[in-house]
């Protein structure tokens, strides 16, 4: 995924990895071999990694990232792990 200079915003991101979320949880055929499924699953992940890693801006944007990661695994069952969370946490700490 080369769309550096599109996904210069936290909600361009947030929108993105909603929508690939959505994609995945579609899928007909989301067997580990199918290609397609595969391209959605490694668009996820960095799309979720850029999410993660991302700085806020202000205090609006430290919590929208928040909240979407939240919903991210209410939604999905999944975790975060510790390196994630450590960064997550850095990212917002000046803001609370």
């Amino acid at each position: 995924m080369d769309d550096g200079n599109v996904l210069d915003n936290l909600t361009t991101l947030i929108a993105l990895h909603r929508r690939l979320l959505l994609a995945l949880k579609g899928q007909r055929n989301p067997a580990r071999d199918n290609p397609f499924a595969a391209q959605l699953r490694n668009a996820e992940r960095d799309v979720r990694s850029r999410i993660v890693s991302w700085l806020p801006l202000d205090e609006h944007e430290a919590h929208l990232k928040l909240e979407h990661l939240a919903s991210y695994i209410l939604a999905t069952g999944t975790h975060l792990d510790a390196v994630e969370i450590k960064a997550i946490c850095r990212s917002v700490e000046r803001f609370f």
